[in-house]
C-alpha cells in the first residue's frame, strides 16, 4: 500500500516538473560552441583528366619536369601552414584501401600518379609525416531522373535554356584552359580559388541549371538538390574527421574539386565548429616563368 501511495505521488508531481522544465530557458544550450578546428581548403582540377566531370579541362602532363618543380613549390608552401590532417576526395567507403595506397607511396611507390591526390595530398601528409589520409568523399547521383526526363524530350524554353548552359559551361572550361596554359600550378589554382572563378563555377547552378523546368517537371532543382546533398554529406564526414581526431586535428586542409568549393565554404562560414583560412597567400607563385 505503501509503495502504490508513492507511485501515485510520483505521478502527480511529474508533470509539475515538466511544466516547470518547460518554461524555464536552457541559455547556455543556445551559446555557439568554441571552433574545434581550422579549415583550409583548396580547390583544384583533376590533374589526370579523367573525364569525369559534365565539363572537363585539359590539363598538360604534371609529370613533366617543371610541372614537378611548381608542384614541390607548392606543397612547400601549404605544408608552411602544418596541417594536422590532409583529406581527400576518396569515398569514405574506401578508407583502408586509400591508407593502403598512401603507405606504399610513403615508401616510394605511385610517385608516377598524375591525380592531385597523389600530387597534393599524399605528397603533403608524407612531408608533414602524417600516419594517414582522409577519404570523405560520397558517391551521389547528380543528374536527376526528372531532368533526364525533361532531356528525352526537350520543348521550346528548356531546349533554348539548355543549350545556354552547355555554352556557359564550354566558356567556363575555355576560360580555365588558357590560365593552366600561361600560369604556374600555384597560379592556375590561385585563380581556381579566386571569387571570380568560384562564383562563376556556382553560377551554373544558381543562375543557369536552377532555371531548367518544363511545365511541371522540376528537373533542374532535383539535380542542384543532388548536388548540394552530395556536398553536405561531404562536409559531415569532414566534421566527423575533426570530432573523432579528439582535438588531434586542430588545423586541416581539404583538397578537392573546385566545384565543391563554394558549397563547402558556405557550410564552413555557417558552422560554429570550424574557422576558414585564407588559402591564398599559400599559393602565390612569383618564381614560375612559362
Amino acid at each position: 500500500m505503501k509503495r502504490f501511495v508513492m507511485a501515485v505521488a510520483l505521478l502527480v508531481v511529474a508533470p509539475a516538473f515538466a511544466d516547470a522544465d518547460e518554461n524555464s530557458v536552457d541559455s547556455e544550450i543556445l551559446q555557439r560552441p568554441d571552433p574545434w578546428a581550422e579549415v583550409m581548403l583548396v580547390g583544384t582540377y583533376h590533374f589526370a583528366n579523367p573525364g569525369r566531370d559534365m565539363f572537363n579541362s585539359k590539363a598538360d602532363d604534371v609529370l613533366s619536369e617543371r610541372r614537378q618543380r611548381e608542384i614541390r613549390d607548392l606543397v612547400a608552401r601549404l605544408a608552411e601552414w602544418k596541417p594536422d590532417l590532409v583529406l581527400l576526395e576518396y569515398s569514405r567507403d574506401e578508407s583502408e584501401q586509400v591508407n593502403a595506397r598512401y603507405a606504399e607511396y610513403r615508401e616510394g611507390m605511385h610517385r608516377g600518379k598524375r591525380n592531385e591526390a597523389y600530387q597534393l595530398g599524399f605528397r603533403l601528409a608524407d612531408i608533414l609525416g602524417h600516419e594517414r589520409i582522409a577519404a570523405v568523399d560520397v558517391e551521389h547521383r547528380f543528374y536527376s531522373e526528372q531532368q533526364a526526363a525533361l532531356d528525352k524530350a526537350p520543348k521550346g524554353r528548356y531546349r533554348g535554356l539548355s543549350e545556354e548552359l552547355q555554352r556557359y559551361g564550354k566558356a567556363f572550361v575555355a576560360a580555365s584552359d588558357e590560365v593552366m596554359a600561361s600560369r604556374s600550378i600555384g597560379d592556375i589554382l590561385a585563380w581556381y580559388n579566386s571569387p571570380e572563378a568560384l562564383t562563376a563555377n556556382q553560377d551554373f547552378y544558381l543562375n543557369h541549371q536552377i532555371r531548367q523546368w518544363q511545365g511541371e517537371n522540376q528537373g533542374g532543382a532535383h539535380t542542384i538538390a543532388n548536388w548540394y546533398k552530395r556536398n553536405i554529406l561531404i562536409f559531415q564526414n569532414i566534421l566527423r574527421e575533426v570530432e573523432e581526431s579528439e582535438g588531434q586535428a586542430k588545423r586541416i586542409v581539404v583538397i578537392y574539386g573546385q566545384g565543391h568549393i563554394p558549397i563547402l565554404s558556405q557550410l564552413v562560414e555557417d558552422t560554429p565548429f570550424l574557422t576558414a583560412v585564407d588559402l591564398a597567400p599559400y599559393l602565390a607563385d612569383n618564381t614560375s616563368e612559362l
